[in-house]
């Protein structure tokens, strides 16, 4: 009569056997991952080049790929200029309004202090010898001024590139980054500092 197997070689059967099956698993997973990564479509995360130099024409050709953006930037400049003759009347001509009306506010305020006719009529005698004073002041054009500011205003478009890079001596390679913007889109200098990171890349060697 046959003896029955233990269940100590029973546990030690299936156990042996889950083993291989998971040895046989994992070496086909490995053999798979394998041909996926060197297959001609693969990509590397981190390329690596021989040299600086590859890495750096590598770096290059990738900015030049990426095209430009166009910055503007609007220079104000302020500078004086000789006033011209019709210029320079138009302000003797304001002058002289202004002159009048500064007269005839202080007769009327020398009338309402007067007490009688006679303080009335020094009012006019008073206000008739000043009119001759302003107009020797305006004709010498003493408060006239001789030059005016004027504003010029200059706006400078320069190309830049909308990818950059930084080289990075002491890790041997080559930093650099694309700018969430579109090519050849005009933006003011002042939004350039905040415009956001599409991407980062780097070339090491």
């Amino acid at each position: 009569m046959l003896e029955r197997p233990s269940s100590l070689v029973v546990f030690a059967t299936v156990a042996g056997s889950a083993v291989i099956g998971l040895l046989l698993y994992a070496g086909l997973f490995y053999a798979n991952a394998r041909r996926s990564t060197s297959g001609p479509d693969a990509e590397t995360v981190l390329p690596d080049y021989p040299s600086k130099e590859a890495a750096q024409a590598e770096s290059e050709r990738w900015i030049m790929e990426g095209g430009d953006i166009v910055v503007r930037t609007t220079q104000r400049t302020r500078r004086s200029v000789p006033l011209s003759k019709q210029e320079r009347l138009k302000l003797e001509m304001l002058a002289d309004e202004r002159r009048r009306a500064r007269i005839e506010a202080d007769y009327a305020e020398c009338l309402d202090s007067a007490d009688n006719d006679l303080a009335k009529e020094l009012c006019s005698f008073q206000q008739s010898s000043e009119p001759a004073q302003g107009l020797t002041s305006a004709s010498d054009g003493g408060k006239i001024p001789k030059t005016k500011i004027i504003e010029d205003v200059d706006v400078v478009t320069n190309k830049e590139p909308r990818r950059t890079c930084t080289f990075v001596e002491d890790y041997r390679r080559f930093n650099c980054v694309e700018l969430a913007i579109d090519r050849d889109e005009v933006i003011d200098a002042s939004q350039k500092d905040s415009l956001e990171i599409k991407t980062y890349k780097q070339f090491r060697y």
